[in-house]
């Protein structure tokens, strides 16, 4: 869920909102605007000067950025060739989807607007922006617009249609494309308004079956309708045009879409504080919950160790504050007889009120600019305990500086000292994205194309050279990422404008302070893998389907080809890495092709835990599999590799889902912009993970951690967000990560 700066909100909507002359004073108020030279030639800088017009003098009908990002993140996945759009009033969306359409690669965007008036402004703001090369801008009304281009020549295929003009416009013209097999199979469609103002004449439509369709077809009596649409949007336009024409094509009525209502609401200012009252108002629940789950485990035998030692040792497990970090813990207190002791940066950690830890101690934070206060905490913690085992679960802004922990540690503490964490020298390797590529090839092992670049020139003619193949795509992106890099790692290049994609890349400062990937664009799905290594040996293994932000946990099966390849890939870097080679060691995958005819191409390696490694909360053979960094090599050989045990649950977050599935739906469904039965299937959806998964904080004989996340931590990090004016666009309720806005 992300929160909404109010200072961005536009100024209020009158009674009479468009064609009064707003139009052409905003044109007047960018091309005046102080630091237009600045502003020419940047999209976004366009853009902001509109928003600025909005916001201070009048408000503008824009497709706005709450949903202008919805359709900019299908550009980026749709790619489109052609992209047309029906209305495009004073050019907001033209800018903002023209822009990303050329990153994506595409060739053409085509604005069609009937308004002579709005049509010159979007054709001086498009110009301004120095996007007239890809944006053709087309006058007169949507449907004869589309049969002109088509006759032409010059439209012969819509990849991507963005509809957001005189709504009862929206079926006619959609048919007329139909019919001249513009939209085709494969095509998307994007409509704006569809549930309010509303126009289920095109819901009806673009959602009936083909049978429907036909039938309707062959009685010739699917005419023009507007019932439905608010008796205002109909009327929007009488004073200017008497009579409304609309193409009269019966469309192609074997076509089905696969129809989905996007949520697009944006909070009014209160999202931290709305937050905070769930939590509050869940408190109840929650106390039930644990009160009964304490009772419960009191009344249900403990399971006994997995496998008893004769010396009992001082295990360290950091992160706790995570969910990756608390499943190891528990697994180490259930099935072994060991103590098991926490640590974290956060005082607040839930898993400091965790029944499986003996005690916690806090860490100081790591600081970008001084790293040696949580060094000298940490090894101070593991001399004063005389630790045996470290196991670390580090975030990303402590993996190297976890590295150099091991190194001290083993230097004071001697053989008898072990630690489930990488050298600080293996974890630069791995992590930095360039020479990890770099180390995987000199293995052998396939990878996508990969350039360190140090400057904008070397970018350019990188690019050059690969412009023979028009296939090929590349995307650039940081050697390290922070949360504001992420948005521009999808932009495909080369553009189709040689002078389009010098101007973008000059535009990233690419320097050797500041260097940037070149890397193969890989158009295929997404997986990652978690791995135990001991002394270059894979000692447990799953892999699961991946995403962006990933929230639901679904282990592949160990014994399907697609794992057991990435396994083998595991064990080629793991028996690289030697004896000297142990820790927790993760991949991201892209996968082109199906079955056994698979290209397996790794893109980033997380010389850490990852929270995939809550599948093996029901294995107690992972404790073992911690536990064997202290056998002898023989004894390792002759291991078998851990797996979740079957049947594997799959995980989800409870909190996560109660905001995504529940009360966005519900808060969409008051502002209408989702229909009851998209509620429905988000709450069927939600009562499944809560009957048939399980939460990856929540254990029965260990209650609390879930209640301190949610009724303590999370409330906490909301209101301390209040307090210091801070945005965010969006929270890892798993590792208590919030993502800067």
């Amino acid at each position: 869920m992300g929160s909404f700066d109010q200072a961005k909100a536009y100024a209020p909507q009158e009674d009479t909102f468009f064609d009064d002359g707003r139009e052409i004073e905003l044109l007047h108020f960018v091309y005046s605007h102080p630091d237009l030279k600045r502003i020419r030639g940047s999209p976004q800088k366009v853009l902001a000067a509109i928003d600025e017009y909005a916001r201070t003098k009048k408000y503008l009908m824009n497709v706005g950025e709450d949903k202008g990002r919805i359709v900019t993140d299908l550009i980026a996945e749709v790619k489109p060739e052609t992209m047309v759009e029906l209305g495009g009033y004073v050019g907001y969306s033209c800018i903002l989807f023209g822009d990303a359409v050329r990153k994506a690669g595409g060739r053409r965007y085509y604005s069609l607007e009937r308004n002579p008036e709005f049509a010159a402004v979007i054709m001086s703001l498009v110009d301004l922006a120095g996007l007239s090369d890809l944006v053709k801008v087309v006058v007169g009304s949507s449907d004869e617009s589309v049969a002109r281009l088509h006759s032409f020549g010059a439209l012969k295929h819509i990849d991507l249609m963005f509809l957001d003009h005189y709504k009862p416009a929206y079926t006619t013209d959609l048919k007329l494309c139909e019919e001249l097999k513009l939209v085709t199979p494969g095509s998307v469609l994007a409509a704006d308004n569809v549930i309010k103002p509303g126009n289920p004449p095109y819901l009806e439509y673009v959602r009936g079956s083909v049978e429907e369709k036909r039938k309707k077809f062959k009685e010739n009596r699917d005419g023009v309708t507007v019932e439905g649409i608010a008796e205002r949007t109909v009327k929007q336009y009488a004073n200017k045009y008497s009579e409304e024409k609309f193409s009269q094509s019966q469309g192609n009525p074997n076509l089905a879409y696969d129809s989905k209502l996007v949520n697009s609401y944006e909070p009014t200012g209160v999202p931290n504080l709305l937050l905070v009252f769930l939590s509050f108002i869940c408190i109840p629940i929650s106390s039930a919950i644990v009160f009964f789950s304490l009772i419960s485990s009191k009344l249900r035998p403990q399971p006994r160790p997995l496998r008893p030692h004769d010396a009992l040792k001082t295990i360290l497990v950091t992160g706790v504050s995570m969910t990756k970090g608390l499943t190891i813990a528990r697994l180490l207190s259930q099935h072994t007889p060991h103590r098991i002791i926490g640590a974290d940066i956060s005082s607040f950690s839930p898993g400091r009120f965790s029944a499986s830890l003996s005690s916690f101690y806090k860490l100081t934070p790591p600081d970008g600019k001084d790293v040696e206060p949580y060094i000298d905490s940490l090894l101070e913690l593991i001399l004063d305990q005389k630790v045996d085992l470290w196991i670390s679960c580090s975030s990303v802004v402590a993996a190297v500086e976890d590295g150099e922990v091991v190194r001290l540690a083993e230097r004071e503490r001697g053989a008898a000292f072990k630690a489930v964490q990488f050298h600080d020298e293996v974890v630069g390797v791995l992590y930095e994205k360039d020479l990890f590529i770099e180390y995987i090839a000199s293995l052998g092992l396939l990878v996508p194309e990969s350039y360190r670049c140090t400057s904008a020139e070397l970018v350019l003619s990188i690019l050059l050279n690969q412009q023979q193949d028009e296939r090929k795509k590349f995307i650039l992106k940081p050697i390290g990422v922070g949360d504001k890099a992420r948005g521009n790692m999808m932009t495909l290049l080369p553009f189709p404008s040689p002078q389009d994609t010098a101007a973008y890349v000059k535009s990233l400062d690419v320097s050797s302070s500041n260097p940037l990937q070149l890397q193969q664009f890989i158009n295929g799905h997404e997986y990652c893998t978690h791995a135990l290594i001991v002394r270059g040996r894979v000692m447990a293994f799953v892999a699961c389907p991946s995403s962006d932000m990933l929230m639901h946990y679904e282990a592949l099966s160990p014994d399907s080809y697609l794992s057991r390849e990435m396994l083998a890939f595991t064990q080629r870097v793991a028996e690289d890495g030697g004896e000297d080679f142990t820790g927790h060691l993760s991949f991201d995958f892209l996968v082109e092709g199906e079955g056994r005819d698979i290209q397996l191409y790794p893109i980033e390696c997380n010389p850490r835990a990852h929270t995939a490694v809550v599948l093996f909360a029901d294995t107690p053979q992972m404790a073992g599999a911690y536990l064997s960094v202290f056998e002898s090599d023989e004894t390792l050989d002759t291991r078998e590799i851990v797996v979740p045990r079957l049947p594997t649950h799959s995980y989800y977050w409870l909190g996560h889902d109660i905001v995504t599935l529940l009360v966005l739906p519900v808060l969409a469904l008051f502002s209408w912009q989702v229909e009851f039965e998209d509620v429905i299937d988000a709450g069927v959806e939600f009562w499944e993970h809560v009957l048939c998964w399980r939460d990856g904080m929540f254990a029965l004989w260990d209650p609390v951690p879930f209640f301190v996340l949610y009724h303590v931590y999370w409330p906490m990090q909301f209101l301390n967000c209040v307090l210091k004016g801070q945005g965010w666009s969006r929270v890892n309720v798993s590792t208590t990560k919030v993502f800067q806005s």
